[in-house]
This record gives structure tokens, C-alpha cells and sequence, in this order.
């Protein structure tokens, strides 16, 4: 998941939930299978081991079998992750992701995003001000 994104939970467990958006960019031409590869796997219940795995594996990606090979090292059932993977409902999530991200306005990954703020300052004390600041807004009413 990311060192900040944890401590951020670690330290908000009753407040914080993440929820991950798809960005694929064009730029990377393996960008958009692994997207739809961490779909499949969130299917077998995987999603964060399945990233965690890519983002180890960042340099291998060119490699078409690696995505397929993370899958296996994690223990996914390989005939359902693959036809998870090539599914329409895998494809229009990652273009709805895609969509939801340009309307945000994402332009580069990773993005964080903190009940609609952006989070510019990629530290875990930069995020808890905002967290704080949103969590007062709800309890005050504004």
C-alpha cells in the first residue's frame, strides 16, 4: 500500500477508509494490463498484495509474462484470473476510473486525494492536517 498510506490508517483507524482509483497513463505501455491485473486479483480478494507485488516488480512490467507471474507467486486461481483480466466489467471500471480521475483532475499518478482535497505535501503530517480539518467540518456541522 505505500509507507504513508499506512501510517495514515495506522493513525486514523476509526476515520480513514482508502479507496483506489485506476490512472493508467498512456505513457506506459503496460500500464492499463496491469490496472486490469489488480482488478482480477481484487476479485480473489488480492488487490493490495497483487499492487504491492507490481510496484516490486516496477522494471519487469515490459515483460508480458510478469503479470501473470505475480499472479502465481500470490496464489491466485490463473484460469479465473484471466478471465478476470480480460473481462468488459474489468475494462469500463479502469475507463471509469480513468474518467472519475479526469474529472478530479489527475494528471500524473500517484494522486492522493482526501475527501475531495488533493494532497500536494506527500507527508503523513501534511495529510493528518487535512484529515483533521475534514473531520472538523463534520463535526461541526460546516
Amino acid at each position: 500500500m505505500g509507507p504513508l498510506l499506512e501510517q495514515v490508517l495506522d493513525n486514523n483507524l476509526e476515520t480513514v477508509k482508502v479507496v483506489f482509483k485506476h490512472f493508467p497513463l498512456n505513457m506506459h505501455k503496460q500500464a492499463k494490463p496491469a490496472s486490469y491485473a489488480a482488478i482480477a486479483a481484487e476479485k480473489q480478494g488480492k488487490f493490495w498484495e497483487y499492487h504491492d507485488e507490481l510496484f516490486l516488480n516496477m522494471k519487469k512490467l515490459n515483460d508480458p509474462n510478469t503479470l501473470m507471474e505475480i499472479a502465481k507467486k500470490i496464489g491466485l486461481d490463473i484460469a479465473q484470473f484471466s478471465k478476470d483480466m480480460m473481462s468488459p466489467e474489468t475494462k469500463n471500471k479502469v475507463e471509469q476510473d480513468i474518467r472519475d480521475g479526469a474529472q478530479a483532475g489527475v494528471t500524473g499518478t500517484p494522486a492522493i486525494f482526501i475527501n475531495g482535497r488533493i494532497l500536494k505535501k506527500r507527508g503523513a503530517a501534511d495529510a493528518q492536517i487535512i484529515i483533521d480539518d475534514e473531520l472538523k467540518k463534520l463535526t461541526s456541522g460546516k
